[in-house]
C-alpha cells in the first residue's frame, strides 16, 4: 500500500451503521478565563488520500497494535487486528482482572479497513477520543474508520472516500456502537440514522461530554428588514452532540450563541471569519465563464496574470468587498485580508474580476480548536492548538494554533481583530 498523501476537505462519517458482534462474553479584576480543551479530531478525514490502492494489496502492512482504553467502569487494553474477512476489524479487550472478550467490527458495504504500517499511524484505522478537559470520568469514544474499496473506485462509484463509526465500552465490558438521538419538538428523544447526523468533516471537543459537529454560516442574508447587521447568533448555527455513555448515544442539539457563553460565542465568530476569509485566501468567488478572461502583466515579475469575471450577485464592483469583510472583521483586519489576497480582485470594464488562485495550503495542519478563553472588558482572547501531521500524513501531536481575538466595538457589537486562516501557509 502506498503511503497515503493527504488533502483537505473529505466528507466523512456517512452511510449505514457498522455492527459489533460479540464472539464471547492584566485587565480589570472582573476579567476572567474559561478553560476548555480539544480532543483529537474525530476523523483524520479532514485529509483525503490523493492516491489510493486497496488495503489488500499491502501484504506487509502492520496489522496489530495495542491501545489503552477507558470504559464506563474500568480501564482496558485493546488489541486491534485484521479480521477474518477483508471488511472486518477484530478487537480484543482485556480488563484489569486479565479477563478478555473479543468483538468484530464490520465495515459498511463497499468499504474495508486500511491497516497502517506502524503504531504511530494507528489513527488511520482507529482513533481514541478522551476527555482531557476536566477530571470528570467519561469513557473513551473509539472511532473506527473504513476506506472505499479499490473495486468501488474501479467501477466509478460515488461513495465517499471514507466513513467512520464510533463505539464505547459499557459497564459490562461490551463494545457498543454509539447511536444518535435528536430532541423532537416535545422534548422526547427520537433515534436517528447515524448518517443523518455524522456526515461532517470535523468534530470539535468543546466540553467534557459535548462536541460541535457542524458550523453553518449564512453570509448571504446578514441584514435585517431595517438594514441592520443581524446578531452573530442569527447568522451562525453551531450543531452539537452531547455524549450520554449510559445508553450509549449522542444527543444532537444546537449551542446557544451569546456573550454569556464566551466559548460558543467565539466559535460562532471563528466560523463566520473562516467563511468570509476563504474567498481572499483559499479560493475565489464564483466563476462561471472560464473561456473568457483578461490577461494582464504583473509589473513586479513581468509574468502574465489571468483575471476571470466574478459571477456573484452580491458584488458589483471591488468596492463591495471590504463591506462584506467588515460584517465580521474590524476595518483594519478586513483591509489586511483584502490587500493580501492572491486573487487580486479589481474592476475591469465595470465588472468585478479576480485571479483564480489561492495562498497555498499547509497539508501538515489539521483541526484547530480553542484551549482556553480569556474574557476582558473590551475583547475575548481564544487560545488554540492545532493538529500536526508529517508530510506523509502521520499524526505527530499538536502545534500552537495562535490566538483568535474578537473586540467589542463602540456600538456594542463585536468584530474579529486577530485571525489566521487555519489551513493556510501564511
Amino acid at each position: 500500500m502506498k503511503k497515503m498523501i493527504f488533502a483537505v476537505a473529505c466528507a466523512a462519517l456517512l452511510l449505514t451503521a457498522c455492527g459489533a458482534k460479540s464472539e464471547n462474553a492584566s485587565e480589570s479584576a472582573s476579567d476572567s478565563t474559561f478553560e476548555t480543551e480539544s480532543s483529537k479530531i474525530i476523523t483524520d478525514d479532514v485529509f483525503e488520500a490523493a492516491s489510493f490502492e486497496s488495503a489488500q494489496s499491502s501484504d506487509g502492512a502492520f496489522s496489530e497494535y495495542n491501545l489503552e482504553l477507558k470504559g464506563a467502569k474500568e480501564n482496558y487494553m485493546a488489541i486491534i487486528r485484521r479480521g477474518e474477512f477483508d471488511d472486518e476489524i477484530s478487537v480484543t479487550l482485556e480488563n484489569n482482572q486479565y479477563q478478555s472478550s473479543s468483538f468484530v467490527i464490520t465495515a459498511p458495504s463497499g468499504y474495508e479497513p486500511f491497516f497502517p504500517y506502524t503504531q504511530a499511524q494507528a489513527s488511520t484505522i482507529v482513533n481514541v477520543i478522551s476527555n482531557d478537559i476536566t477530571d470528570d470520568y467519561i469513557p473513551d469514544i473509539i472511532q473506527f474508520t473504513f476506506y472505499v474499496t479499490q473495486e468501488e473506485i474501479d467501477k466509478g462509484s460515488d461513495l465517499s472516500y471514507s466513513v467512520s463509526r464510533m463505539y464505547t465500552i459499557d459497564e459490562n465490558g461490551e463494545l457498543r456502537e454509539i447511536t444518535i438521538k435528536v430532541d423532537d419538538s416535545e422534548g422526547a428523544d427520537t433515534e436517528k440514522d447515524i448518517s443523518d447526523i455524522l456526515d461532517q468533516v470535523h468534530l470539535y471537543h468543546t466540553e467534557p461530554d459535548k462536541f460541535i459537529y457542524e458550523m453553518v454560516v449564512d453570509d448571504t442574508n446578514v441584514y435585517d428588514e431595517n438594514g441592520e447587521l443581524k446578531p452573530i447568533g442569527d447568522r451562525v448555527t453551531l450543531k452539537t452532540l452531547t455524549f450520554d455513555y449510559s445508553v450509549p448515544c449522542f444527543v444532537a442539539g444546537e449551542a446557544e450563541i451569546s456573550e454569556d457563553d464566551p466559548l460558543y460565542f467565539g466559535y460562532a465568530y471563528w466560523a463566520a471569519a473562516n467563511t468570509e476569509a476563504q474567498y481572499f485566501i483559499m479560493t475565489t468567488f464564483n466563476i462561471t465563464d472560464w473561456e473568457n478572461y483578461v490577461e494582464k502583466t504583473n509589473d513586479a515579475t513581468g509574468s502574465s496574470e489571468y483575471y476571470f469575471k466574478i459571477d456573484d450577485s452580491r458584488f458589483k464592483s471591488v468596492d463591495d468587498l471590504l463591506p462584506y469583510l467588515e460584517n465580521v472583521f474590524t476595518a483594519s483586519t478586513a483591509e489586511r485580508i483584502f490587500n493580501d489576497a492572491p486573487q487580486k480582485y479589481c474592476d475591469i470594464d465595470g465588472s468585478l474580476y479576480g485571479i483564480a488562485g489561492d495562498g497555498g495550503m499547509d497539508f501538515t495542519l489539521g483541526t484547530l480548536t480553542f484551549t482556553d478563553v480569556e474574557v476582558l472588558s473590551d475583547r475575548m482572547i481564544f487560545r488554540s492548538r492545532q493538529e500536526k501531521y508529517t508530510e506523509d500524513g502521520d499524526p505527530v501531536g499538536y502545534t500552537d494554533g495562535g490566538n483568535f481575538v474578537i473586540t467589542k466595538q463602540p456600538d456594542g457589537s463585536w468584530r474579529v481583530s486577530q485571525y489566521r486562516y487555519p489551513y493556510s501557509n501564511n
